[in-house]
């Protein structure tokens, strides 16, 4: 049973944030013997500006788990619910037309989550199916476009609402001891937004021009020691080890494995950094220059974590240069990766 992915609508926090801003926040706040080399790895990323919910001095003024939590939670609910009444409107549907809903949320810890909270802001139906993603986190776009998929095709038929909303400037914020190159580095990678997006099986779309063939996902094995995310007293942050830099690459096996051949003209690639663009693309036998620029394009405006792949998927769905069959595909902690097989339709063919 096909899938119709609809284009996603992406919201973003309302204070821009320049890496050169935040350089200098960052020169004024933190000591270190190496401060110099943290920083130009800030400028490698190849972010320009991220969306941050509120000012650095503001964010970093906020002391103690519990209130930056609370903040971060706040934030990001709030864009959800905008960016779910927006991907609405766009698809003519009401809420009471979605029979599930996907939300993926990792950045401050909630009872209930984000997915029973926007049950009552957005009026959808009490008996609506929910599946919470907590901790998929820079996957989660990906990861809940699969559930969302399998869940519909599962249900023989329906519609489904995506929500992803993350809100990623509360890792800036020194924990106890001294900085570390992580805390510097993902202070400055990240931003802040929400994307919302409505899939419906062909027979009851009512918008959108790419289809789902096929869903895919991975926990990569052996590879727990890559990238995590801590609780500490003063927030969150996220860890990593050389071997982040290295997972994506032993994804790929897997990855082509899983597609046996079927042709891939584009693909949309978590932005997770130059080389991860990059490196996946390569892996696929696709030139980066012309099918990596709305990655890379994304990625200027801070990789907004599971919020990241909806945007570059409604990039991909603006350029009408982009046709055949292609892929999604994203990649988290843990390490984990998602993927979507698509095929890219004329609009009016994919509505019902």
């Amino acid at each position: 049973m096909d899938v119709v992915i609809g284009r996603p609508v992406v919201v973003r926090a309302p204070c821009r944030v320049s890496t050169d801003e935040l350089e200098q926040d960052i020169k004024a706040r933190f000591v270190h013997p190496k401060l110099r080399v943290f920083l130009r790895l800030i400028r490698s990323t190849g972010v320009v500006a991220r969306p941050w919910s509120a000012s650095p001095a503001v964010t970093f003024g906020r002391r103690g788990i519990g209130v930056r939590s609370r903040a971060a939670y706040a934030a990001a609910r709030d864009r959800a619910v905008t960016a779910a009444g927006q991907a609405l409107a766009h698809s003519g549907l009401e809420s009471g037309d979605i029979d599930v809903l996907v939300t993926t949320h990792t950045t401050s810890w909630t009872i209930p989550g984000l997915d029973v909270d926007l049950v009552g802001r957005l009026g959808l139906r009490p008996d609506v199916e929910r599946i919470g993603l907590a901790t998929a986190a820079c996957v989660g776009g990906a990861h809940s476009l699969v559930h969302a998929v399998r869940s519909l095709r599962g249900r023989g038929g329906g519609r489904a609402l995506v929500v992803a909303s993350e809100d990623l400037s509360t890792l800036y914020r020194n924990r106890p001891g001294k900085p570390r190159m992580q805390d510097i580095l993902y202070s400055g990678l990240f931003g802040d937004a929400a994307a919302a997006v409505v899939l419906s099986t062909v027979d009851q779309a009512s918008a959108g021009d790419l289809v789902a063939q096929d869903v895919w996902e991975l926990v990569l094995p052996g590879s727990a020691d890559a990238y995590w995310s801590e609780i500490h007293e003063e927030g969150v942050s996220f860890d990593s080890t050389e071997e982040a830099t290295r997972a994506p690459g032993r994804v790929l096996p897997y990855l082509t494995g899983w597609l046996d051949g079927r042709a891939v003209d584009w693909a949309a690639v978590h932005p997770g950094g130059p080389r991860i663009i990059s490196g996946t693309l390569a892996g696929l036998g696709l030139n980066e220059e012309t099918t990596g620029q709305h990655a890379r394009d994304s990625l200027a405006g801070g990789n907004l974590g599971g919020v990241a792949i909806l945007d570059v998927l409604e990039r991909t769905l603006g350029d009408r240069s982009v046709t055949g069959p292609g892929l999604a595909v994203a990649f988290g902690p843990g390490f984990t990766a998602a993927a979507l097989y698509v095929r890219r339709v004329a609009g009016p063919a994919a509505a019902g």
